[in-house]
């Protein structure tokens, strides 16, 4: 069976309660033994001052006793003063009963018929003595003392029966106001106790929930201050965490990106060597067949076509060997851009100028929307690659009407270069994977017409290490391509 736990306001007001009877048991037992002797010494300060009082009456001046009585009964004592010669002068007024019952007459005053229990002197002469009477159990405690100048001496009465009720009364009293002030100090702890812990008890929750990685509750402030430092330590030590763990699980995330990145490339890398195997494969077999031919003497009459057909295909691989490595080059990442000022429209009609035999071979109708004077920063032979890929693209995919349309559009930041062929629209599952390298949307005349499906890889590959944008839409006659330029200001700084 498992044991419970205490709770704090349990312990507390449990240990509360234990220090409570101790310190009741621990009050009673000095109060009921140690009260008499407390009410005594009380009494005999009493009877210090009152012999101090005493001391100033004249007793030759009868007009002065009654006073002595007035004094007993506000005091609670009895008083005897003697001559120097030991008579009885004065004793207390309707006491003289208790003296020696032969004294019938009662007109000669008589001392107090009493038997000693106990005497002690003091420094000034006077002493303190315990007395019972002999015709009954009543105890005085005694004060005796010479005073004045015919040397006369008192003696002061205490009754102990007197003492020993008022010692009883005040115990008695004391007992009941020291149970009552304990049980309202205990209802006073075990109030705060329970507010105490309540504040603790809020902590150990959002504790609980900084271990169950919630972050969503902090804990509020406290009057107690070293509660409140608890409540901001905590509230820290749950931000902290909480930073932390968005920190861990951003890092993961990214790492999941990378690593899931890392697998991607790798699988572009060995289907980039197996494309890039297959395309080279196809022109070397060509040539090793004609080769042969040749050596052999196969097909003599035909030596200048064999020397034809090995010298096309070795263009073609010259020129895939080209692209690759220009592909690599720029998409390892590494390619050196260079950001230059340039005329835009310059460029691009230096480059349409380099191709007018082969757009006259292809009886191209070329439409021109370029005006001119458009500064530009980039890095020009980028841009020139860019355009010629878009440019031989178009001449691909010519149709019957044989157009190509070529414009720049601009915004505030950049231009927007646009080529557009007349020709079969591109499917729609075909345009999300036409920038992949080697992938060829007509796959049935690529090769022959000398395309690999590396020229739009190449595009997208620039036009990302550049920051810049590209794509391709539909139009109702053809397909349009697209690339932007960085707008420049001649004169300006140029930032890389």
């Amino acid at each position: 069976m498992k044991k419970e736990k205490s709770t704090l306001k349990r312990r507390f007001s449990f240990v509360s309660l234990i220090a409570i009877f101790f310190c009741v048991a621990l009050f009673s037992v000095i109060q009921f033994y140690l009260m008499d002797d407390i009410y005594a010494l009380a009494a005999k300060i009493s009877m210090l001052d009152a012999a101090n009082e005493i001391s100033q009456v004249d007793f030759e001046n009868e007009s002065q006793l009654p006073l002595l009585s007035d004094f007993e009964a506000s005091k609670g004592i009895y008083i005897e003063i003697y001559n120097k010669d030991g008579g009885l002068i004065y004793t207390s007024k309707g006491n003289d009963y208790i003296y020696n019952p032969s004294n019938e007459s009662r007109d000669t005053l008589l001392p107090r018929n009493m038997k000693l229990l106990s005497h002690s002197d003091r420094a000034d002469g006077s002493y303190f003595e315990m007395r019972e009477e002999v015709y009954a159990t009543a105890q005085y405690i005694v004060y005796g003392s010479f005073f004045g100048k015919d040397n006369n001496s008192m003696q002061i009465y205490y009754p102990v029966d007197t003492i020993t009720k008022n010692a009883e009364t005040a115990s008695w009293t004391l007992f009941a106001l020291c149970i009552v002030a304990l049980c309202l100090f205990y209802v006073a702890v075990y109030i705060f106790a329970a507010e105490f812990s309540k504040p603790l008890i809020t902590i150990s929750l959002t504790a609980k929930k900084i271990a169950d990685l919630d972050f969503s509750q902090n804990c509020p402030k406290f009057r107690i201050n070293e509660l409140d430092e608890l409540s901001k330590s905590i509230n820290a030590l749950s931000s902290s965490l909480e930073n932390a763990l968005n920190d861990l699980k951003g890092k993961n995330i990214q790492l999941e990106r990378d690593i899931e990145k890392e697998r991607s490339l790798e699988k572009s890398r060995r289907e980039f060597v197996a494309n890039a195997s297959h395309e080279l494969k196809t022109p070397i077999s060509i040539i090793q067949a004609y080769a042969e031919g040749m050596k052999y003497g196969i097909g003599c009459d035909s030596t200048d076509e064999f020397c034809d057909i090995i010298i096309e295909e070795s263009e073609k691989m010259n020129s895939l060997v080209v692209k690759l490595l220009e592909f690599l080059h720029i998409g390892s990442g590494e390619y050196p851009v260079s950001l230059q000022e340039f005329y835009l429209d310059e460029l691009l009609i230096s480059h349409l100028d380099s191709m007018k035999n082969i757009l006259r071979e292809k009886e191209v109708e070329l439409d021109l929307s370029i005006v001119s004077n458009l500064p530009a920063i980039g890095d020009p032979t980028l841009i020139r690659i860019v355009f010629n890929n878009y440019v031989s693209n178009a001449l691909s995919h010519l149709n019957e009407e044989r157009k190509i349309r070529i414009g720049v559009t601009s915004d505030e930041e950049r231009y927007t270069v646009t080529v557009f062929n007349s020709g079969e629209k591109i499917a729609e599952n075909d345009i999300g994977n036409i920038w992949q390298s080697f992938y060829r949307a007509d796959k049935a005349h690529g090769r022959s017409e000398g395309r690999f499906g590396l020229g739009l890889s190449i595009v997208a590959s620039i036009q990302q290490i550049t920051s810049q944008d590209y794509g391709v839409k539909n139009k109702e006659d053809g397909v349009e391509f697209f690339f932007t330029v960085r707008k420049g200001e001649f004169g300006a700084p140029v930032v890389q």
